[in-house]
């Protein structure tokens, strides 16, 4: 299963294959997703994970693309606070606001080519983790005191919600994942989301979703 926009919480939007953790949407997105545009994501998911281009995506696949983002988010936790502050810092008044810090990072991600839709996403997280007194505004001392990602959180989980939702993904159960069984799984989740069934989840809809309880495996 694959990352949608609104599913980016779930474990596996870590390794690029969440797309169909819709129940997962990160706190204060309001999107709404629709069945087509979960099929667009998957493709693209899919491409990016099937780095042997055999058309088939493979737990050591994602077991990599885990290890990939695990050392970079343990670069990004190194980076010199001192820096960091001083791009955000647009007007160099010695203090960042929200509006600066989306803006800075924005621009940083699409002079690099990136999406600059998530732009917000780490404002609120970088305040949420930076900001003590919640006032709004960050100083070089707050971001110098921002906590550091826990060493646990940086390493790569087996099993778990990964093998979960590649295990659901694996249909045929032969240890690997085409693009079609990917599709399906995507999908069959979206369905189960979809609850008026007018091929759209909306963020009501992902939140009976996540309170709805889970059916017990059988046997």
């Amino acid at each position: 299963m694959l990352k949608l926009n609104l599913a980016a919480a779930a474990f596996l939007a870590a390794t690029a294959l969440s797309t169909a953790a819709i129940a997962a949407a990160p706190a204060g997105k309001a999107k709404v997703e629709t069945r087509a545009a979960v099929q667009t994501d998957v493709a693209a998911k899919f491409a990016a994970l099937d780095t042997n281009r055999d058309g088939f995506v493979t737990q050591a696949e994602i077991d990599a693309k885990v290890a990939a983002r695990s050392e970079k988010a343990g670069k990004r936790a190194d980076r010199d606070p001192a820096k960091m502050f001083a791009r955000l810092d647009g007007n160099k008044d010695g203090k960042v606001t929200q509006a600066e810090a989306q803006a800075a990072i924005g621009q940083r991600a699409a002079a690099k080519g990136k999406d600059t839709g998530r732009a917000d996403d780490r404002t609120a997280r970088i305040f949420k983790q930076a900001d003590a007194n919640r006032d709004g505004v960050l100083t070089l001392a707050e971001m110098g005191a921002r906590p550091k990602p826990a060493a646990a959180a940086a390493k790569p989980r087996q099993g778990g919600m990964a093998g979960r939702l590649f295990a659901s993904a694996d249909a045929n159960k032969d240890g690997k994942v085409s693009q079609a069984e990917l599709q399906s799984a995507a999908l069959q989740h979206f369905d189960r989301a979809d609850a008026n069934r007018d091929g759209q989840v909306t963020p009501e809809e992902r939140k009976a979703l996540r309170q709805a309880p889970r059916a017990k495996p059988q046997g």
